[in-house]
């Protein structure tokens, strides 16, 4: 536990003790950029943040992940939020993370259609899916046909 005085009593007085934080994953202030592959090969720069900061947004394009006590992540779910309100976009993403045990979002808010969002998700799941599977065929040993 972190001692902390209160101004204006003596060093034998009373000390108030705080209990010391513990931080999330991710917070608000440490939120940072982080750049997704599609299948065709684009490049998707997202804002990762703790599922707990995030922020209400517009429209945009998000991953939910779970990461591990020791730093490793998991993708549960390649998303697009299309409401006009920001609010009901952030219950829809904690809604979901809830349900799946995601621990961090990764958002991309986008001006443009809900058809392009769509498009963009769709590369990102399948640029995940494709590296699943080649990382799988390596620790496998498995035969790569030609």
């Amino acid at each position: 536990m972190a001692v902390r005085r209160t101004q204006g009593v003596s060093k034998g007085a009373k000390e108030r003790r705080e209990p010391t934080s513990v931080r999330p994953v991710l917070d608000a202030a440490t939120s940072s950029q982080h750049a997704w592959r599609g299948a065709s090969g684009a490049l998707y720069t997202h804002t990762a943040t703790s599922l707990i900061y995030c922020p209400e947004m517009p429209e945009a394009t998000y991953l939910l992940l779970h990461r591990d006590a020791g730093g490793v992540a998991r993708v549960l779910r390649v998303g697009t939020l299309d409401s006009k309100t920001r609010s009901l976009n952030l219950a829809r993403i904690r809604q979901a993370g809830a349900t799946l045990g995601a621990n961090e979002v990764h958002f991309r808010v986008e001006r443009t259609s809900a058809a392009e969002r769509a498009r963009i998700a769709f590369d990102i799941e399948n640029g995940l899916a494709g590296s699943a599977v080649l990382a799988e065929a390596a620790f496998d040993g498995a035969h790569q046909p030609a």
